[in-house]
């Protein structure tokens, strides 16, 4: 077996390890006496420390991999601007109301002003990106994240499932629990893009 495919085989079981630890997170949620998978559960801490790893992730691609480092910056960018959503109600209540939103605009200026300050060489690794392993997962990652999880917790959903035992708890783990998942897919996502990098700067 080649040294790459063993490195592979590595990474899918470090991927498999992580998933399986999230289990006895939810598990852990799961037994709390109060505020199941709430703003304070384990669950919630973990969503918001998987979206800070991402972000370190590329930066740590844009101090790193040059060639890539437009496209690692803006990929950071957009997921600095996801974490810092994560704390909405955090900043709102002991901010003021709409810091969340100033701060993703602030983000969003510095990130595109050095995107269009680098727009050539960004452009032109952009079309190899699109196709590659890294692009791949990070879609289906955000896919489960923003849109799938946010249908699959709909609250009209659930009491047509559970009728007159609709129980909020339950519908707060599937759609948390399912968030997560989608999280940890856009974070692998993040670390394959480090190998992804590291060959296009070879």
């Amino acid at each position: 077996m080649k040294k790459a495919q063993i490195l592979t085989l590595v990474r899918i079981i470090i991927y498999a390890a992580y998933l399986l630890a999230l289990s006895l997170v939810f598990l852990y949620d799961a037994r709390s006496t109060e505020g199941k998978f709430y703003e304070n559960s384990l669950t919630e801490y973990f969503q918001e420390g998987t979206f800070l790893l991402t972000v370190l992730v590329y930066l740590f691609c844009t101090f790193n991999y040059k060639n890539t480092a437009p496209l690692s910056l803006l990929l950071g960018g957009f997921f600095l601007m996801a974490f810092i959503r994560e704390f909405d109600a955090v900043l709102d209540a002991y901010v003021y109301d709409g810091a969340w939103q100033t701060l993703v605009l602030l983000v969003i200026a510095l990130v595109g002003y050095r995107s269009f300050q680098s727009r050539k060489p960004l452009l032109e690794t952009i079309p190899d990106y699109m196709i590659s392993y890294p692009f791949g997962l990070m879609i289906g990652g955000m896919l489960v994240t923003f849109i799938y999880s946010r249908l699959f917790g709909e609250t009209i959903m659930w009491k047509a499932v559970m009728e007159e035992n609709y129980v909020r708890d339950v519908k707060n783990a599937v759609e948390e629990s399912v968030e997560l998942l989608g999280d940890s897919i856009i974070l692998f996502a993040g670390l394959e893009f480090i190998f992804w990098a590291k060959g296009k700067n070879s």
